[in-house]
């Protein structure tokens, strides 16, 4: 089980994050995913169901897709959706990556929302003893602004380059 603290400078409180995921041999992932606001002890949850396909040796112009659908309870709604990403190698050694993603979802009631996301990726492999960092600088087209992030370890800072922030650590 993956779990996490989080700390968001808009809702100003402590989070627990819960997630784990069972995954079968044809690519099947089911992730139970539950949250615990610390501040005022509200819990969410959500549940996904989806289908992973991988590339094949001979097919270089995908990296994965992904169909299912899932279930959040703070919007108490089903939604189905596909999403794809693929990773463009900048360096020889793989380090430096440009990576693509999008995808679009679809709830019963037929809203629709879609994401997109283009973002340069470094990553830094015993930046000090025992630590590797990675840097993200990205732009969401969905939310049309920018991004960032540094991750250490068991450390991530995200931002939106402007006044938002949050702080996990991967516990």
């Amino acid at each position: 089980m993956e779990t996490r603290l989080e700390y968001d400078n808009k809702k100003r409180s402590l989070e627990l994050h819960a997630t784990e995921h069972f995954v079968s041999d044809d690519s099947v992932v089911l992730t139970v995913q539950g949250k615990l606001n610390t501040k005022t002890g509200a819990c969410e949850g959500g549940l996904s169901l989806r289908k992973r396909f991988f590339p094949e040796a001979t097919n270089r112009w995908y990296t994965r897709a992904d169909l299912g659908a899932s279930y959040e309870t703070a919007t108490d709604e089903i939604r189905y959706g596909a999403e794809a990403k693929k990773s463009f190698e900048l360096t020889a050694d793989g380090l430096l990556t440009l990576d693509v993603e999008g995808g679009v979802q679809i709830s019963a009631a037929r809203r629709r929302t879609w994401n997109g996301r283009v973002e340069v990726s470094q990553k830094i492999f015993n930046f000090t003893e025992d630590q590797d960092l990675k840097l993200k600088v990205g732009y969401d087209a969905a939310k049309r602004r920018p991004y960032g992030q540094i991750r250490e370890n068991n450390w991530t800072l995200d931002t939106d380059l402007r006044k938002n922030w949050s702080l996990k650590y991967d516990l």
